[in-house]
């Protein structure tokens, strides 16, 4: 996409959704252009008329010189308004591009990128400063045309006046320097701008509020608020007084020259040359040609803005279509080999530090794997290749042996189901909130209600005033969920999917006790099982409780990247190494001190408590398929 078939565009929405509206915008502002030479020729007359006492040439002039000015006062109050009407119906569609453009991106790469963010964040509500810039080129055109007039009739009556014309250029050029002094300083600041509004937010919304009063950080963060903000405002003062400073000096030299036209045309009038009717004539197309620059400055300083914006939105409509996903291969009805990953690597964007190296796995179709390791080991990013959110920097993950990447994005999520530690919080109706997980299935109460149940939700949704038609959070006049309660909602949408190929929890139940947390992997594993058996569904886990890590079939231990340990929950036991290790020090965390032990009878028989289902050394005996 171009600027000019992006503008275009704009047209065309406007075409389609005010058509009348633009039509009339179109002939009010050909009036206000006709009424530039006519009204200057009406004052001529007038004069003329006034001098040789002709009362019909002075009446005439007098309508058409009010006409001229009634014609273009009203006209550019009601185009002022009319161009707003058309500002809104453009923006909305621009503002849904720009929706879409983000959601068309695959992967959630560019989120890492700092290029992508300041861009985004620039054309964030951008779309009314687009829809004003395409106005903005209809009124560059309008003052063209009157500046052309203008230069005709100067021509006519005074073409040594025509020099001032020359004078315009300078002016011109200094302001679009200036004006891009501004635009860099736009992009230049739009990180700290970011910055600052999170700040605000911090200081502003509920979630980090009690942190910020307990540390007794409110103060320092305020400070840090207000010189974020100082600086942008100085960083941005300078290229607007730099700006200044070269408006300055274009119109200096157009003042000069206006000086020395004026002596030059009283010159002609007293020495006979011209009429006092041309001096009239003359200063007013003079004054008319500063308006008109003027105007044009005003005007190219707009569309410079929104020029800004244009090429941020192109930017954005270049990298939505070239990341589009390009694969054809057909995602299967139900996995039979599995999923495996050879010489798997992995580098954020930006950054050469590999986050995954050489993984080579296998995942049996219909088993549950669980991934294991201390924080940074490199987990959440393995699940996070699977589910197709980045593009390994290295090696293949195949489906059934077609290669991922041969995946249309959107069908391989479409029989994916995932629930992140760091879940979303939608403030929609409850129903909604699950509902979103499968879309397909907003409105079908039957199959949100199972999903509820197996996210252990149900006692959220009768304790709410409207049950699943309660809205959320508090931004829209809702309630505001606990954490706990936010993380079950979450849960129950990962349930929504009817049947998934691949089903990834990544810590899902971070902010869940123990209990809960117990009730929630038996439904989890119920659910992995059941569609194993049906579509060969492939259960990857992440967590740090072990009593949940031991249930699955196979466990792959990470460790700066690599996979170190694999096995069975006995066989790495077995092995004695990371995970035993690690499994062991959580076991006997749950075991008494001796300080704390009971003291026990010489007599007493010696019997091994047994492990509850919370503590890492339990294995529930039932089969909770």
């Amino acid at each position: 996409m171009t600027r000019l078939s992006a503008i275009t565009s704009l047209y065309r929405v406007a075409w389609g959704e005010q058509r009348r509206l633009l039509v009339t915008y179109l002939a009010l502002l050909a009036g206000d252009v006709l009424t530039t030479g006519l009204f200057g020729l009406a004052l001529r007359a007038l004069i003329e008329g006034a001098l040789h006492r002709d009362l019909r040439v002075a009446l005439g002039a007098t309508v058409v010189a009010a006409l001229c000015w009634t014609t273009s006062a009203v006209g550019s109050w009601a185009r002022t308004n009319m161009v707003y009407l058309l500002a809104e119906a453009v923006s909305v569609e621009l503002d849904t591009r720009i929706l879409g453009m983000v959601g068309r991106l695959d992967t959630v790469e560019h989120l890492e990128n700092p290029e992508y963010v300041d861009r985004v964040a620039l054309l964030r509500g951008g779309g009314d400063l687009l829809a004003h810039y395409a106005w903005g080129l209809l009124d560059v055109v309008a003052t063209l045309l009157r500046l052309a007039i203008v230069l005709t009739l100067l021509a006519v009556v005074a073409p040594p006046m025509l020099a001032l014309a020359l004078l315009l250029g300078p002016v011109l050029w200094l302001q679009r320097r200036g004006q891009q002094r501004i635009s860099h300083s736009l992009l230049a600041t739009a990180e700290g701008t970011r910055l600052a509004d999170h700040l605000y937010s911090l200081l502003t919304e509920p979630a980090a509020g009690m942190e910020i009063r307990i540390a007794g950080a409110g103060e320092a963060l305020q400070e840090r608020a207000r010189l974020t903000r100082t600086s942008l405002i100085r960083q941005q003062e300078h290229a607007r007084w730099a700006a200044a400073g070269l408006a300055l000096a274009g119109w200096t030299l157009f003042v000069l020259g206006y000086a020395v036209a004026l002596l030059f045309i009283m010159d002609s009038v007293s020495s006979g040359r011209a009429e006092p009717g041309d001096v009239l004539l003359v200063i007013t197309l003079t004054m008319n040609l500063r308006a008109q620059a003027e105007g044009t400055i005003a005007t190219l300083q707009r569309t410079g803005e929104g020029l800004h914006f244009l090429d941020a939105y192109l930017w954005l409509n270049a990298r939505a279509a070239g990341t589009a996903s390009s694969g054809r291969a057909a995602v299967p009805d139900r996995l039979d080999a599995g999923i495996t990953l050879r010489g798997v690597s992995f580098s954020y964007p930006g950054t050469e530090l590999p986050v995954l190296r050489d993984i080579d796995l296998h995942v049996p179709a219909g088993s549950t794997l669980a991934i294991v390791g201390e924080h940074g080991a490199g987990k959440s990013t393995l699940v996070k290749l699977l589910c197709k959110l980045y593009e390994p920097t290295g090696g293949t993950i195949a489906v059934d042996g077609v290669p991922l990447a041969d995946l249309p994005a959107e069908q391989w999520r479409s029989r994916t189901t995932a629930s992140f530690q760091d879940y979303a919080r939608f403030a929609f109706l409850l129903r909604e909130s699950v509902g979103v997980g499968d879309l397909s299935a907003l409105d079908d109460l039957a199959r949100i209600g199972r999903a509820v149940a197996h996210g252990d939700a149900e006692l959220i949704v009768e304790q709410l005033p409207s049950g699943l038609e309660t809205q959320l959070g508090g931004l829209f006049d809702g309630l505001e969920l606990s954490g706990g309660q936010w993380q079950r909602v979450a849960l129950s949408r990962a349930f929504m999917r009817p049947t998934p190929l691949l089903f990834a929890l990544d810590e899902p139940t971070a902010s869940l006790d123990a209990r809960s947390e117990y009730t929630v992997y038996q439904r989890q594993l119920e659910f992995a099982k059941r569609h194993a058996r049906a579509s060969g569904t492939v259960t990857v886990m992440i967590s740090h409780r072990f009593s949940t890590v031991r249930t699955a079939d196979h466990i792959v231990v990470l460790s700066d990247g690599r996979i170190v340990e694999r096995g069975s929950h006995e066989e790495l036991m077995t092995l004695g190494g990371n995970y035993a290790e690690l499994y062991t020090l959580q076991a006997d965390g749950y075991k008494p001190s001796p300080s704390q032990a009971p003291a026990r009878r010489r007599d007493a028989v010696s019997v091994t408590p047994q492990a509850g289902p919370h503590d890492p050394g339990h294995r529930p005996s039932t089969d909770p398929s």
